[in-house]
């Protein structure tokens, strides 16, 4: 369900496996049109064609967690008379699609979270300003984010005014703190593999991701408590795919849960180039029931750079989605996502370069990227080798 870049890159490891695959997508543009056998024009909300999309499937799995409700329900029920399996399953989806029901998952299975405050109506939370709880805060709407939408930071008394009349929550904005991302897949047999955390850097201007490195940049002992916190996690639950989960280190060393996506996750992008096996493999042998792939290293370090929209890379954005090597000092791979239009921070694709260390591969990654600003040619035809000094 869903043909975005997630569902395109599902769909071409669907292909090197021998499965056919079938996306339910409203926009007959989405990145995965190309690669998947069998499309489904429609919105997700749709039930005759969720119903299609039942007929046309052994196994349905997802590239975002906001399926409409009654969708959900309509897959409960076809899975409830043995005509499919849904991985992950409905009750997965619908725990951590709400915010509000994921943060309280979290404190009930006693994983590391920070406190929160719930928002009723807008309205400003009594206990904000009585210590812990002094600004700045972080409001959360409980539905409808992704990709730093859905979240803003409250710095002042002013910035109250502001607040979201949505169901939400509060939490303490940590002012610094560094973000880890690991990568988790469960077999159908709960067995684990876990990608090495990786280090998040975010763009001020829209909340969003901006590079990803792996290895994680932080000490060692925090690199293995992430991954011993993230496995925790995805062992309490019991449906197969691949799970993101977001860490927050705060300077005193602690760490906590920001949150889990049921999903593929774009922090997990650099795996098509700097892993032998990426988490879309893996996502597809776990829900199809297949041996999860050994998590083996293609380079000593790789680092991913998002392509955010923005007026000087108009002339650059391959209008089909594709793949462009350049090869240099670093190998970089540009995957384009085939967006015919953008808009200020919108994905139109990302970058992954590989090198000997992270700060070798931070550096071309992020050279290759100045590059395509204010392009005046098209790009290289997507699928094609260039050289580069």
């Amino acid at each position: 369900m869903g043909g975005g870049q997630l569902g395109m890159f599902l769909c071409q490891e669907a292909s090197k496996l021998g499965f056919h695959s079938t996306i339910l997508e409203a926009n007959p543009a989405g990145s995965a049109v190309p690669y998947a056998d069998q499309v489904i024009t429609a919105g997700l909300g749709d039930l005759e064609a969720v119903q299609q999309l039942i007929d046309a499937s052994d196994v349905i799995t997802f590239e975002l967690e906001a399926i409409p409700d009654e969708s959900l329900a309509l897959l409960d029920q076809a899975v409830a008379a043995g005509k499919l399996r849904v991985y992950p399953d409905t009750r997965t989806l619908s725990r951590f699609k709400d915010k509000g029901i994921q943060k309280a998952w979290l404190e009930e299975t006693g994983l590391p979270t920070l406190p929160y405050l719930t928002v009723t109506q807008g309205q400003v939370p009594d206990a904000l300003g009585q210590d812990p709880w002094t600004l700045p805060v972080v409001q959360k709407a409980h539905r409808g984010g992704y990709d730093g939408k859905g979240v803003q930071l409250l710095r002042t008394e002013a910035d109250l005014a502001g607040l979201w009349a949505v169901p939400s929550y509060l939490e303490p904005a940590l002012d610094p703190c560094l973000e880890i991302g690991v990568v988790v897949a469960r077999g159908r047999d709960g067995e684990l593999q876990c990608y090495p955390p990786v280090s998040m850097d975010f763009d001020a201007r829209y909340n969003a991701v901006h590079a990803v490195s792996s290895p994680a940049e932080v000490a060692p002992e925090l690199v293995a408590r992430c991954e011993q916190i993230a496995r925790q996690a995805i062992a309490s639950l019991d449906t197969p795919g691949v799970f993101a989960v977001e860490l927050f280190v705060d300077p005193a060393g602690e760490v906590t849960i920001n949150e889990i996506s049921p999903r593929v996750h774009n922090s997990g992008h650099l795996g098509l180039e700097g892993f032998e096996h990426s988490q879309f493999e893996q996502h597809v042998r776990a829900v199809m029931g297949l041996p999860l792939a050994p998590i083996t290293a293609a380079a000593d370090a790789a680092v991913m750079v998002n392509i955010l929209y923005d007026e000087g890379l108009k002339a650059a954005c391959a209008p089909t989605p594709g793949v462009e090597h350049r090869l240099g000092d670093c190998p970089v791979a540009i995957h384009w996502y085939g967006k015919s239009t953008g808009q200020a921070g919108r994905k139109m694709g990302h970058l992954t370069a590989l090198a000997a260390d992270t700060s070798r591969a931070r550096a071309a990654a992020e050279q290759t990227l100045q590059s395509l600003f204010n392009s005046n040619k098209a790009p290289a035809e997507p699928g094609k080798e260039t050289q580069t000094s």
